[in-house]
């Protein structure tokens, strides 16, 4: 069983097979614009590259990205462009499909939300910052879309992740380490504060 935090850190972090799963889901198009935050090696940009319009993922790791580009010049899709950059640099004005496995702060949301189209999906592996409200696609894959939804409370939140009819915040504790639970705490407590700044589609 893979560890969350390693699988989070590899550049291989998605199976072919996982994203897959999620290609039957999505049913992108040629219209659609896919983005890979963290994209390591670029392997989903490549899957996805016959199906979408432009492929783009974000790599700020050197020998990462070098790497990343060594797999797209291997695949021979011209329509994959990968940048050596933060997260936080790009604009996201021609986005439809964002997709990160690594964990993304309020402030990413933020740009997103406040750039993209709406109805952009977003697709997140693990929990996404609070209080962003997430449907479940399969085993930790959660996604929403733009303009973002928020949950009702922290318990609603706990009942999405765990997966349950009935939860409480208390219920997702218990299966986070220390330091999740402290981040998730120090989440909720700004909550209020990120939600007023967070950028609202007319």
């Amino acid at each position: 069983m893979r560890k969350d935090a390693d699988w989070r850190g590899s550049p291989r972090a998605t199976t072919r097979r996982e994203f897959n799963q999620l290609l039957r889901i999505l049913n992108p198009s040629k219209n659609d614009v896919f983005y890979d935050l963290g994209c390591g090696h670029a392997m989903p940009c490549i899957w996805i590259a016959p199906r979408v319009k432009l492929a783009i993922g974000i790599e700020d790791h050197y020998y990462r990205y070098l790497r990343a580009k060594a797999e797209v010049e291997r695949s021979g899709y011209k329509n994959v462009v990968i940048l050596r950059d933060d997260i936080m640099n790009p604009s996201y004005r021609d986005a439809t499909i964002v997709y990160s496995v690594i964990s993304i702060g309020f402030q990413v949301i933020k740009k997103i939300q406040n750039q993209a189209k709406t109805g952009t999906v977003i697709v997140l592996y693990g929990l996404p910052p609070y209080p962003i409200k997430t449907r479940k696609l399969f085993g930790n894959f959660v996604f929403t879309k733009t303009p973002i939804e928020r949950v009702s409370n922290e318990d609603e939140y706990a009942k999405i992740h765990l997966d349950r009819k009935k939860a409480t915040i208390e219920d997702l504790y218990k299966t986070l380490d220390e330091d999740e639970v402290k981040d998730l705490e120090r989440e909720i407590r700004g909550s209020d504060d990120n939600w007023k700044r967070l950028p609202i589609h007319e």
